[in-house]
């Protein structure tokens, strides 16, 4: 019997909003050597009825007989896939039709990839594109780095070598940041990868399974930030994580001292990777410059101060 190219992976829960369009983008793909296994996590609207009136034989359905989470579900699938690549995808979200064609052809020209996924467009909740989009540009040997501060990748556009997944594949109780937590782990033992090209449409709603960007601190990413520094032996404080989420999102700094803590945090970062020298020493100080670079310009409110903290700032030694 010839090997399965592909295995695609997709929970659902109460989507019958979605599902339908999701499913359609899957099944009219460019690339056909597929199993489509979606893991109905206890639905109790009308999401099984819409997945069964599809005739497809590429459609396994797996049923939870009650919700038991996002990792259970997304870990169902994977323990059930035949594939020698799994394409994760989210029951709200389209495809384009070329997208596993071209990720496929990518993986299997560059073995040393462990993983690859893609640039997306959004969409609104009723699938109308809007303006935002995430255009990842970052060659592949910065990725790692960039993980220590975000999440480089979007559920739905990642295919994976079933090797590459890690043991235990996605872990109880980082349902919020599980996709995260994976990614970061296949960057420490594979060359990871965005394809520079829009392969997916990105829903955005009030909903949304979960989102790359998250928008408050919540205990499921200070667990994944503990996680993730753990492996430069940087033992994670709560003020260490409210130092790293505000570099990490979007609000102003307006007390010097954020960013002299900020100065601080970047600078241990820096020295602990020249003491295991976990990540390219220059890589990660670009890395580093850029999110301080960033942190700057979200405290220029403090004129003066802020240029003679830039100006004799110790990070200096370390990135120039």
């Amino acid at each position: 019997m010839k090997a399965l190219i592909l295995s695609i992976v997709m929970p659902v829960y109460n989507r019958e909003k979605y599902i339908n369009i999701s499913i359609k983008s899957i099944l009219s793909q460019t690339f056909k050597d597929f199993e489509f296994i979606i893991v109905n996590d206890g639905s109790t609207d009308k999401t099984e009825d819409i997945i069964k009136n599809f005739d497809d034989k590429r459609i396994v359905l797996l049923n939870n007989k009650q919700n038991k989470g996002i990792v259970y579900s997304r870990n169902k699938g994977l323990a059930s896939a035949r594939g020698k690549y799994i394409g994760m995808f989210d029951s709200d979200d389209i495809a384009y039709p070329n997208k596993f064609e071209e990720q496929i052809k990518f993986i299997e020209k560059n073995p040393e990839f462990g993983m690859v996924g893609s640039w997306v467009r959004h969409i609104d909740e009723n699938g109308k594109i809007m303006k935002s989009k995430w255009k990842l540009n970052a060659k592949h040997k910065f990725i790692p780095a960039i993980m220590l501060f975000r999440n480089y990748f979007v559920q739905s556009t990642v295919v994976i070598r079933r090797e590459a997944i890690p043991m235990g594949a996605y872990t109880k109780g980082y349902d919020v940041v599980e996709d995260s937590k994976m990614w970061f782990e296949v960057s420490l033992k594979y060359k990871v990868a965005n394809i520079q090209k829009y392969l997916l449409y990105y829903r955005i709603h009030s909903n949304n399974i979960s989102e790359p960007e998250n928008k408050k601190p919540d205990n499921d990413l200070q667990k994944l930030f503990k996680y993730i520094f753990s492996e430069l032996d940087i033992e994670m404080t709560d003020e260490d994580f409210r130092i790293h989420y505000l570099i990490k999102n979007k609000d102003k700094i307006k007390k010097i001292n954020d960013l002299k803590l900020i100065e601080c945090w970047l600078l241990k970062i820096l020295k602990q990777n020249i003491k295991l020298k976990k990540y390219n020493k220059r890589i990660l100080q670009k890395i580093v410059f850029n999110r301080w670079i960033k942190a700057c310009y979200k405290a220029r409110q403090l004129h003066i101060k802020l240029f003679v903290k830039m100006l004799n700032s110790p990070l200096n030694r370390y990135i120039f």
